[in-house]
């Protein structure tokens, strides 16, 4: 079966710079004794001037123009990075050119997407060609406090599981608003059956103190850095909170690739220097499965007649230790990774697959790729440009 390796990894840029011009050669190597499937590749645009505002990737060898985006790193307006995604073989390199002009692929269905969602009182939705995610906002908070129907009060992340490799989050929306619960119902592409409540879900957020996990209330603002074919990224900001007796401060800088099952956060964290981060599990029904060593926990549980499997990898480094909740409290069960605060963030990936996807055809399929997937993020790809 095709793999997926995990986007987002942290690259090596060895850049030479230079005078403004019409293109760029780019050499991608991997290091590793692993293929590299779909990993991103961002270079900078400010090192390595190019004239021009319109620029295509090539592989140089096969002439195929490569899916690539422009991307705007300090929100002046102007592009500061373009990013695309590389399959190399291991121990392999592979040449691109960069050029000005050009024509990109033109087909937008299969591509990242995230915004804000208003119209399920306030959502914030994100996804790419093989998941899709969401949370929720200050007005959902309010309308649960008060009791109002239709609130939801949690900073837990939820899972919608779709099947289809084209974006569903407008079209789930608009047919919510004309037929409430329609997204709760599988019309051929998938479904929100994923259960949240005030859990963790799939990569929430909070801080442990005496056994007791302290968690943050829903979202109080949001930003779109980037929305695009390759990569979307955004920042929730959420108000302080109390764990015992010390204030946290959280800030989700978040982001996903396209071709892979894993959302990026780096959470900027004032307060405590340790986070941790969960996984629900629900009504206990399934295996939990721990590697610290490769820095990943999963759990493969029966869902709704077919099996999901959700996960947490930590960014090498930031692996501080793992452990377990049981409770017969409903959404207070969890498998919690402990992330060390480093410079005043934490880093890790979260995702999920689900069976009815056929994406991965056993779990332990899926925890190999998890493997894999770490060992990646240990061994970034080089990067070299003339």
């Amino acid at each position: 079966m095709k793999q997926f390796v995990l986007v987002l990894s942290v690259v090596v840029l060895l850049v030479m710079s230079s005078c403004s011009r019409r293109q760029l050669q780019v050499t991608v190597s991997n290091p590793s004794e692993l293929d590299r499937n779909n990993e991103l590749v961002a270079i900078s645009l400010n090192n390595n001037k190019l004239e021009g505002d319109v620029f295509s990737v090539k592989d140089e060898v096969s002439h195929q123009i490569i899916k690539s985006q422009l991307i705007d790193i300090d929100e002046d307006g102007a592009a500061d990075e373009i990013v695309f995604l590389a399959n190399l073989p291991a121990n392999a390199s592979k040449q691109f050119v960069i050029t000005t002009g050009g024509k990109a692929d033109a087909d937008d269905s299969i591509r990242t997407f995230a915004r804000f969602a208003p119209e399920r009182t306030d959502d914030f939705a994100w996804e790419n060609d093989r998941v899709a995610f969401r949370t929720y906002g200050p007005e959902a908070q309010r309308m649960a406090e008060a009791g109002e129907p239709g609130g939801t009060l949690s900073s837990g992340v939820d899972c919608w599981l779709k099947k289809v490799d084209y974006s569903i989050i407008n079209k789930w929306y608009q047919g919510n608003v004309d037929e409430p619960g329609y997204y709760h119902i599988d019309h051929g592409e998938g479904l929100d059956n994923y259960h949240v409540g005030p859990s963790r879900g799939c990569g929430g957020t909070g801080v442990m103190v005496d056994g007791h996990l302290y968690t943050s209330k829903n979202f109080t603002s949001y930003k779109v850095l980037n929305n695009g074919p390759v990569l979307s990224d955004f920042v929730l900001e959420y108000e302080a909170y109390a764990a015992d007796d010390q204030l946290i401060k959280e800030t989700k800088h978040v982001s996903i690739a396209l071709g892979s099952n894993f959302t990026k956060y780096i959470i900027e964290v004032e307060g405590t220097d340790t986070l941790t981060v969960g996984l629900t599990l629900h009504d206990n029904e399934g295996l939990v499965s721990i590697n610290e060593p490769a820095g990943w926990i999963n759990y493969h549980t029966p869902h709704k007649g077919e099996m999901l499997s959700s996960a947490i990898i930590a960014q090498p480094g930031y692996l501080a230790g793992t452990d377990m909740v049981e409770s017969d409290v409903k959404d207070e069960s969890h498998a919690l990774m402990h992330l060390k605060v480093i410079d005043g963030k934490a880093v890790f990936f979260a995702g999920f697959n689900w069976s009815a996807s056929k994406q991965f055809t056993s779990n332990k399929e899926w925890e190999q790729h998890l493997t894999q997937q770490a060992k990646a993020l240990a061994s970034p790809l080089e990067i070299i440009v003339r």
